[in-house]
């Protein structure tokens, strides 16, 4: 993924990006919308907490059935339970999206994000399917024929092979 669009999902999800630190993240731009997607849906009880509090602190005279301090409580506790992000790669043409913690709930929609990449594009995004060719990539069919063609690009003739006489038999 280019640092541009990474950039954007540590800008939109700082939470879960902070949380996590440094980690791997190697995949193509394609699926951009599918791990901003994931990350919503991972940071999804966080933002609901803030937002929550946010209103609760900007309007005193609102009428809320949890005092601020356990408003404040659910925020800490929500990114608690955000997971760690530990790897995000490309592995046999789908994402693997490496996490430490989170809910049952949340690796659902890990394992959905995943499936998600096994049909699509991981260069544009587009709708592709799983090609093989040395590596397994996940390539619509525009992507595919580039592909083919670089590889008939560099792939050199074979030079005739010459027979070689070991012994004067």
């Amino acid at each position: 993924m280019t640092e541009d669009n990474f950039e954007k999902l540590v800008k939109r999800w700082p939470d879960l990006f902070q949380k996590s630190g440094d980690f791997e993240f190697s995949i193509g731009d394609g699926w951009f919308n599918i791990v901003d997607v994931l990350c919503g849906f991972l940071s999804h009880d966080v933002e609901a907490a803030k937002r929550r509090l946010k209103y609760a602190m900007e309007n005193p005279n609102a009428k809320f059935t949890q005092p601020i301090n356990e408003l404040e409580a659910n925020v800490v506790k929500a990114l608690e339970n955000l997971p760690v992000l530990s790897q995000v790669k490309e592995k046999f043409g789908t994402m693997r999206f490496y996490v430490d913690g989170g809910t049952p709930e949340m690796h659902n929609y890990i394992a959905f994000a995943e499936t998600m990449t096994s049909r699509t594009c991981e260069v544009c995004g587009d709708r592709g399917k799983s090609r093989s060719g040395g590596w397994v990539r996940v390539l619509c069919d525009t992507h595919s024929r580039e592909q083919d063609e670089k590889d008939n690009e560099n792939q050199k003739p074979f030079s005739k092979l010459t027979e070689v006489k070991l012994s004067d038999e």
